[in-house]
This record gives structure tokens, C-alpha cells and sequence, in this order.
């Protein structure tokens, strides 16, 4: 082990005193109880408006077997429905239908079809008697998806001959098939094809940017024509049809998985939905000759940005849902019935995981509208609409119904509901957490950090029915079930007498899903009051001898319950319990966190007890030894890893998994083995912070692990980005313990350089002068200023002397190196800025000056916009040209841009990062890449010259070189001035 690594792991002794209980507060929590019925539970509804829609069965009496999609044919009243495993049914389109007919079993006909994927009839049906079907055949098959012409019967009953078949299209057939059919308003057919592919690796056959076969575009064919060697022809305006090299069928291209798509039969444009990869859902508005960005960027952030490009400039998305809200996006219709009035071309589309189902507005050029229009305990597989305009919903395997959307009057559930902890029925004394019958505490082995904040916790569970453990270890809660968590926190550090509970946060279980809230507790600590779905933040005082002036000033977040679910989403819940629908997945609900002992009886499992008191039900209850457990990671004698691990997984993991939300692809769950967790040696993908040789994990080498200095530090690049501000001392400690630990699987590249340790005493003994030019060495590199840290850490370091440090670090230009040092700061001496809790509406609500805002773009150091931007011929060209962005965006449109300038980031602009041979890192954007060299624009707006046998390592970053929390530093009314002026620029 090196030197500088003995020295993390000695300096642990100081940094890491006793274990600090995270989850004990001054009120305890009531011994285990004989299960009773909860019944004077008061939560039920939601305290927020309903949305304006529901569903409803369409046609009550049919059901079907995995359906997968619905279309009308042109000049009847009939429907038709494809399932999955090869039949087609028709019905009459009304309410009291009570029977569907067969058209065709495909499967008999065709033993190979393993799924039927969709149907469309040709617009001149009534005369030609064409339907056109997509099935698949077999998988990872090079012609196994099929495009066929079938002829329909002229009977009341239609069906379908399958020996009229007529192949159309072929193309390989791998997990994305696609395939939407749709004939549009010019009579060509319109068919999606998907990458390919399996959900991950991404793209894996590249086959999104390559237009030289069929796959992850829009094609468009004429059916009634043909060519020689094809049974389709080509229209001739098609937009690739004289390039070589590149499929003439191809109108557009770049997509993942184009699931559904429709074209507005008024207006004629082309509405796709594209399921998203990791992170993002897709609707795209398709034109002619379109690059969507697949696998370069998965919607609005970059994917594989290094992959070479088709023959078009990449075009955004119209909207991008982000993972904590959708995971499988379903294109729709735009609305043009009479049933629905208000929605009248509106373009309705949904999300095949949550159920959620959206509307947008699209007029001239752009979003005018869009907002959440139900929320359904559907499976949306895909949307139809008959020949009047009327949209239907298809269920695919919940209730495997055909839906509509109906108005949702107002049930006043909303106004019922508690507004006050005390009226919940959770507490027969709220003042004294005294658990009402049919309510229990109970205990986690792992707590998340909370900013020196801890938690009691309870479940109550309604009526008879026990939470059921199945076979796969998953927990299945009955509906109205509650599980709640009391926040406190001393307010002197040490002093269990100084405790004050903050908020008792709630999950609420209502027709399969989970919802947060929480109540805030009054000053009385009477009682505590419902917080509104915006959330609120509140500055606590705590005396703390560690602090510096021996108080800590720090801000508790009282989460909205849009920042509830980031954390609690339901890609959580699918590894631990019956996943619900637009549920906020229960954290700490898991046999290895309940596989615990219980307090009052340390002999004794809380599992088992809670088993045989009827709790819990299932054979993992009753003998939980087999599950394992997690380590406290506060607890010292446990082995190292387990306690990082296990720290890693309840602090990080739920964003950081498969789906979650994470941009890195880190997989930090604890049954993940460290191998496969893309974090030992993993280069960062989003950002090194300057540190030269960065990995995310550095074996042997914590100051050259990201994940170390994300922990370390509260500036722009800290983890977790919501839920904590506090920087967990403690776990830091044990995170560089660990890393330092760990056997460098091979020697670096470069030497990694290291401190002369006789420079750290100088800081005490010599001069002022002496002292602040070895500040200024060691604030020169991340490496350096993480030694200096670690070693202002010390419990004994002279007053003066931390003091007199921390003020020259804290001015640092480098906003990575500044952030290391900020928290040594009394947070009432730190510059009061608008945070990271941005209330979008009353900034836009804001009496704005557009002088100042452009004064700011000119001047101000808190901006520094002109430094990467230019206007009307002033400042640099690192970014966009903004002297007509006001033409672009809408003011909330480009707010959204300040604010999360890593959402879209244009493929022209996504930063690397270089290293060379040498050890040296460069950061840029790519302007060149050939054989013998590599040119970079670094964020000085200077080339940097890379011969290409120097380089090491080249690697996108999914980071914007547009610093993210731009708007952190400033005031509101700064704020406010310069969206005013970037608004303002339009010509």
C-alpha cells in the first residue's frame, strides 16, 4: 500500500469516531404488537385535485388476450383487435357489444409466428378489401419480421383467407421489431422498425445511424405499385431515394423502438412514440428525411455520442419524459372526435409501465399545451381510434379490455383529506407517537444518511389480510396499507434532550399504487401540518462543536412530491415488492433490512416476530436466516465492504440502477457483484473534476476516485443531488478506507502524483506567507486540494489556523476545488443564492430588467455567460451563437435550458474528455478526430493539438460544458434579469 493510501486510512482515527446510531430518536418506538385490524385509518384519496380524466371499459363485455393493437377499418362500423399470439378479432363498434368475431388465427396458419404486432387496412378498403398485418417469426432472425397483404371477406362477419397472403417487407427480427403500421394522408404505407436489438447493450447491431438496411427507421412504400425485384415500389420523393448507399425505403431514421405512431388526419403530420433506453421516453414529431438520434443521443442526452452519424442533422425530441415518471413510452392519436371536446387536436399518448396518459398541443412550431390527462392501472400497449376520431386505450394483460377516456368529476377525496398528522389515525397521541391498534414499529439494519438526521418508523396495515413474502422475496402490501417515518434531529450534536421531530413522511398504498406525502411538525411538537405538493425548505440552527463557531447552519428540504418520487420509483419497487403502477416504491422495504433483531428482545428476529404475530405471511417470514441482511454501515466492527456496500445501495442505488434515472451507468445494488457494477476502474461519464488518471473507483488511489470526491464535496458535482446537503463525514472516511484497500488491478499509466508529506506541517509552523502559497500548491490540482481537506479535518487543527485556510480556499476560481472547502463555511456566511429548489413559476412571474439581465451576460462573474456565448458579435464561440435565441425558446422553455443544461445537449456540442500518455487531461469539445491528430476546443475557448500516439483515453461526456446549477449562484432577481434579456434576443 502507498504511502498517501496509510495516510487515509490513519487520518480514519480521527475522522470516524463511535458509530452514530442514524436511526434512534428521543422517542422510541412501541414494542412489538399482536396484529390488529387498523381501523381508524383516515387516508384515503389524495390531497391534490384528481386529474381531469379517468377510464372506463368501452365495451364492457369483451376481453382479449394480449392484445397489441386496434384499428378501424375505412367505411365500417367494425374494429379489430390483433393479440399477441396470432389471432385477429372484429366487433362492432358499440357500448353493448357482446361478442368478438374471429377474423383469423395466424398461428395456425403460419406454425413459425411467435406474435402479431399490429394491423392497418388500406384507405380504399371499401373497394379493395386490404388489410396489411406485421408478425414476427422467430428471433435475432435475419427476415423474421413481416410485412403482409391479406384480403378481406365481404361478409357481415369478416375473415380473413390466410392463403391470400401476399409478403410485402421483410426485415431482421430481434427484441425492437417495431412495428406500427400506418397508411398516410398521401396512400403510401408507413412502417417503424426498431434497432434490433435486445433492451441493452445499446444498439447493439449499430444499426440506428446506419441507413444502409431497414432497421430503426420510418419507411414508406407504395403497396399498389411495384418494382421488379420488390412487391412494393418506391414513391419517388422519398428522401434517400438517390443516395447511395443508403435504403431508398428509409423516410426517417435514428430510432430505438418506435412502438406506435398515427398521423394527424387533419393537419397529416406524423406522431411517433419511441421507447427510450436507460433514462428517457421519446415523442417525436417525424419529417421528412428526420435523424432522431439513435443510439447517438437517447432522446434529449447523449447515448453513444462517438458513433458515426447518418446522413442528417440530429432533431430533438418534441417531449422527453424521464424515467421516474415513464419507462416505456406509446405513441397515440391526435384527438379529433366529439366526444371529447376539449380535446380537440390534442395529441394523447401514454406509458406502457406507469399508466399515465398525457396530452400535448402542437401549433405553429411548438408546445402550446401539455399536461397529464389520467392516471390509469392500465398496461398502455397502444392507443386506436375508430373512424369517427374517438380514441381507445388497450390494456394489455391487467384487465386485457379496450378503454376510453371519460371526464373525471371532482369526488372531493381531495378536500377529505388529512391535512394534519393528528387526523390521519395513525397516532392515538401524535404528541407521544403512541401507534394506534394496528399499527407497528419497526427497525431497518442500513438507514440512508439524512444530514445527521434520524428516523422511527412504523406500517399499519388495514383489515385482515398480512403483507405477503412470495417466493421471490418480493413484499405484497394490501391496499390501504401505510408505511410511516418520523424525521428527527438534535439540535445540539450529542445531546439526545435537544431532539426535535421535523416531519413524518407517509406512503400511502391506494388501488395498487404507493403515494408520498409528509407533515411538518409545529413548533409546539404538538402536531404536524400536511405539506403542499411544492415542498418547502427550512433553515436549521444546531449547536455542534465540530462546526465551525460552533454552530451549524444548515437547510432541511421538506420534499415536494415530484422530488419523493425520484427516489421512490418504481423501477425500486420491481426488485422488492409487487410493483404498482405510477408508484413511489418503498426504500427500505426488503428482507435484508428487515432481517433484523428486534430492540426490546435482541434474542429475538423482528421477521419472525412479526411473522408469528401475524404481520407478515410467506415461508421467507417465518425462517428469514436464508435472505442475509445488510451491514450497519456505521458499525465499525462489521467487514468493510458489506458496510460500503450496503452504504451504496440505501444511498444511492435507486437512482443508480437499470432504468432508475441515473445518467451514469453505475449499478450499485447491493446483490449486484462489484464486478459487474461498472464502478472498479470505470472511466466517468460524467465529468473527472480535474482529476488527473480519474476513475470512479481508483484502486488504491481515493483521490483519484470520483466517487470519493462526489461524496466529499457540496458544490455543483455532489451526490446525492437531492434528498442531502450535508456532507456524511463518516462515510466519506469509510468510502476512502475502502478504495485505498482495494488492489490496483494494474499499474497506472502515469505515475500518480503525490504530496511531499512534510508540506502539511509547514502549514502550522510557518508564515502567513509561507502558508498561503502552500494553500496555493495544493489548490492548484483536485488531488491536492482532496489532501488538504482531508487534512482540515483534523479534531485538534488550530482555530486560527483552519479558519485562516478555509478563506483562501473558499475564493478559489476553480468551482471543483471551491466546493471541497464550502462546508468548513457557516452556511450564513456563504453568498445567499437561489439553490437548487427553483420555483419555476415565480421566477417567470418575476419584474425582470433586461439591462441588468444583459449587463450580467457582459460583466457579471456569476454568469459568465459571454466567456463560452456570443451576442450580436460579443463573446467567444464555445457554445451556440444566442443573438436570436428568443426566436427559439418560449421563457420557460429556455429557463428549463439554464436550469438542466445537461437535458439536450445539441450532438454538435457534447464535451470529452482526453487523456494522454503522458497523464496530462484535456476537456473539450471535439472539433477534429483523424489518424495522426486529436483537436479539442477546451472551456478557455482555445485548441488543444493532440497527437493521436499520445492519446490514452477519449471519452464523451453526457455532461453539457454549460455548468450545471448555473442559476445556483444567483440571486432571484439576477435570475430573473437575464432569462428577460436572453428572451429578448431576436434578431
Amino acid at each position: 500500500m502507498s504511502w498517501h493510501c496509510l495516510r487515509f486510512v490513519a487520518l480514519i482515527a480521527f475522522i470516524c469516531p463511535a458509530a452514530i446510531a442514524q436511526d434512534s430518536s428521543a422517542t422510541k418506538p412501541q414494542g412489538l404488537a399482536k396484529r390488529e385490524a387498523w381501523t381508524s385509518s383516515r387516508i384515503k384519496g389524495s390531497p391534490d385535485p384528481a386529474p381531469p380524466y379517468r377510464v372506463e371499459p368501452a365495451f364492457p363485455a369483451l376481453k382479449f388476450e394480449q392484445p397489441l393493437d386496434l384499428s378501424a377499418a375505412p367505411g365500417t362500423e367494425r374494429l379489430f383487435v390483433a393479440e399477441q399470439a396470432g389471432r385477429i378479432l372484429s366487433f362492432e363498434n358499440r357500448q353493448d357489444v357482446s361478442q368478438a368475431d374471429l377474423v383469423v388465427d395466424l398461428k395456425k396458419a403460419i406454425p413459425e409466428l411467435t406474435a402479431v404486432y399490429s394491423i392497418t387496412f388500406h384507405p380504399d378498403f371499401n373497394t379493395n378489401r386490404k388489410a396489411y398485418i406485421c408478425y414476427i417469426e422467430g428471433n435475432d432472425t435475419p427476415d423474421g419480421s413481416c410485412v403482409s397483404e391479406f384480403l378481406v371477406s365481404t361478409t357481415d362477419v369478416p375473415t380473413i383467407d390466410p392463403a391470400s397472403e401476399r409478403e410485402i417487407i421483410r426485415w431482421w427480427s430481434g427484441g425492437h421489431n417495431g412495428c406500427s403500421l400506418k397508411f398516410g394522408p398521401d396512400g403510401f404505407l408507413y412502417i417503424s422498425t426498431g434497432d434490433g436489438g435486445a433492451p441493452s447493450p445499446p444498439d447493439p447491431l449499430m444499426a440506428g445511424q446506419d441507413v444502409s438496411n431497414l432497421l430503426s427507421n420510418i419507411l414508406r412504400i407504395d403497396v399498389d405499385h411495384h418494382d421488379a425485384e420488390k412487391a412494393y415500389g418506391v414513391p419517388a420523393d422519398n428522401p434517400f431515394i438517390n443516395m447511395p448507399d443508403v435504403r431508398p425505403e428509409i423516410w426517417a431514421f435514428g430510432f430505438r423502438n418506435p412502438w406506435r405512431m398515427s398521423f394527424d388526419k387533419v393537419r397529416g403530420d406524423l406522431w411517433v412514440g419511441d421507447v427510450g433506453w436507460q433514462l428517457w421516453e421519446m415523442v417525436y414529431r417525424v419529417e421528412r428525411g428526420g435523424n432522431y438520434g439513435w443510439p447517438i443521443m437517447e432522446g434529449p442526452q447523449p447515448a453513444l455520442p462517438e458513433s458515426r452519424r447518418g446522413p442528417a442533422p440530429i432533431s430533438p425530441p418534441i417531449v422527453s419524459h424521464p424515467h421516474s415518471e415513464a419507462a416505456s413510452i406509446t405513441g397515440g392519436f391526435v384527438y379529433h372526435g366529439e366526444r371529447l371536446p376539449e380535446l380537440k387536436d390534442v395529441y394523447v399518448y401514454g406509458d406502457f409501465q406507469s399508466g399515465k396518459v398525457w396530452g400535448l398541443k402542437y401549433e405553429n412550431g411548438r408546445i402550446t399545451s401539455h399536461r397529464e390527462l389520467a392516471q390509469t392501472p392500465l398496461q398502455l400497449v397502444s392507443f386506436g381510434e375508430d373512424n369517427a376520431g374517438e380514441i381507445y386505450l388497450v390494456d394489455y394483460q391487467r384487465s386485457q379490455q379496450i378503454y376510453q377516456l371519460v371526464p373525471n368529476a371532482d369526488d372531493g377525496r381531495h378536500v377529505n383529506f388529512p391535512r394534519k398528522l393528528s387526523e390521519t389515525g395513525l397516532f392515538t397521541s401524535t404528541k407521544e407517537q403512541t401507534a394506534s391498534p394496528g399499527v407497528t414499529s419497526y427497525e431497518i439494519n442500513a438507514a440512508q444518511w439524512a444530514d445527521h438526521a434520524s428516523a422511527d418508523r412504523w406500517m399499519a396495515l388495514p383489515g385482515a389480510e398480512p403483507v405477503q413474502i412470495d417466493s421471490d422475496a418480493k413484499w405484497i402490501f394490501p391496499d390501504g396499507a401505510v408505511l410511516a417515518k418520523t424525521v428527527s434531529i438534535e439540535m445540539s450534536q450529542g445531546d439526545s434532550n435537544s431532539v426535535r421531530r421535523l416531519e413524518t413522511q407517509v406512503l400511502h398504498r391506494e388501488e395498487g399504487a404507493w403515494r408520498p406525502y409528509t407533515y411538518a411538525w409545529n413548533d409546539e411538537q404538538s402536531d404536524a401540518e400536511l405539506v403542499d405538493a411544492a415542498g418547502f425548505t427550512r433553515t436549521l440552527q444546531i449547536r455542534d462543536a465540530q462546526a465551525p463557531s460552533g454552530l451549524r447552519e444548515q437547510s432541511y428540504r421538506f420534499a415536494s412530491r415530484g422530488e419523493c418520487q425520484m427516489c421512490h420509483n418504481p423501477w425500486v419497487e420491481m426488485k422488492t415488492t409487487s410493483i404498482g403502477i405510477q408508484s413511489a416504491s418503498p426504500l427500505a422495504v426488503s428482507s435484508m433490512q428487515w432481517n433484523t433483531s428486534l430492540p426490546e428482545d435482541p434474542a429475538q428476529n423482528q421477521m419472525t416476530a412479526l411473522h408469528g404475530h401475524g404481520w407478515l405471511a410467506g415461508s421467507v417470514a417465518e425462517s428469514p436466516s436464508s435472505t442475509g441482511r445488510f451491514a450497519n454501515p456505521y458499525d465499525t466492527t462489521a467487514v468493510l465492504e458489506e458496510r460500503v456496500r450496503a452504504y451504496l445501495h440505501v444511498n444511492c442505488s435507486h437512482c443508480h440502477q437499470p432504468h432508475a434515472g441515473g445518467s451514469a451507468t453505475i449499478d450499485l445494488l447491493h446483490d449486484v457483484k462489484l464486478a459487474d457494477a461498472k464502478l472498479i476502474d470505470a472511466k466517468p461519464g460524467q465529468g473527472a473534476f480535474g482529476i488527473s488518471a480519474a476513475r470512479i473507483v481508483s484502486p488504491g488511489d481515493p483521490l483519484g476516485s470520483v466517487l470519493h470526491y462526489r461524496m466529499a464535496t457540496i458544490g455543483s458535482g455532489r451526490m446525492p443531488r437531492i434528498g442531502s446537503e450535508e456532507v456524511d463525514e463518516q462515510a466519506v472516511a469509510m468510502i476512502r478506507e475502502w478504495i485505498a484497500q482495494l488492489p490496483a488491478s494494474s499499474p497506472p499509466a502515469t505515475p500518480v502524483p503525490v504530496t511531499n508529506p512534510q508540506i502539511f506541517p509547514r502549514l502550522i509552523a510557518g508564515s502567513k506567507v509561507e502558508r498561503d502559497a502552500i494553500v496555493k500548491q495544493l489548490t492548484s490540482s483536485t488531488r491536492g486540494a482532496l489532501e488538504l481537506m482531508i487534512w482540515l479535518q483534523q479534531p485538534d487543527l488550530n482555530a486560527d489556523v483552519r479558519q485562516e485556510i478555509v478563506a483562501l480556499t473558499v475564493e478559489n476560481p476553480q468551482a471543483e476545488i471551491r466546493g471541497l472547502f464550502e462546508r468548513f463555511v457557516p452556511a450564513s456566511q456563504r453568498a445567499k443564492r437561489l439553490g437548487t429548489a427553483v420555483n419555476a413559476a415565480e421566477l417567470l412571474a418575476m419584474e425582470a430588467d433586461i439591462e441588468r439581465g444583459r449587463q450580467l451576460f457582459v460583466r457579471d462573474g456569476s454568469a459568465s455567460c459571454k466567456s463560452c456565448h456570443r451576442v450580436n458579435g460579443t463573446g467567444e464561440t464555445l457554445g451556440p451563437d444566442l443573438s436570436q435565441i428568443g426566436k427559439k425558446y418560449s421563457p420557460a422553455e429556455m429557463l428549463t435550458h439554464l436550469l438542466e443544461p445537461s437535458r439536450f445537449i445539441d450532438a454538435k456540442y457534447v464535451p470529452y474528455v482526453l487523456e494522454t500518455t503522458g497523464g496530462l487531461v484535456h476537456s473539450g469539445l471535439l472539433l477534429e478526430k483523424t489518424d495522426t491528430e486529436i483537436v479539442l476546443k477546451n472551456a478557455q475557448n482555445k485548441e488543444v493539438r493532440v497527437p493521436a500516439g499520445d492519446v490514452e483515453s477519449l471519452v464523451s461526456q453526457q455532461k453539457s460544458l454549460m455548468p450545471e446549477l448555473l442559476l445556483r449562484e444567483m440571486t432571484p432577481q439576477q435570475a430573473a434579469d437575464l432569462l428577460a434579456f436572453l428572451t429578448s434576443l431576436r434578431q
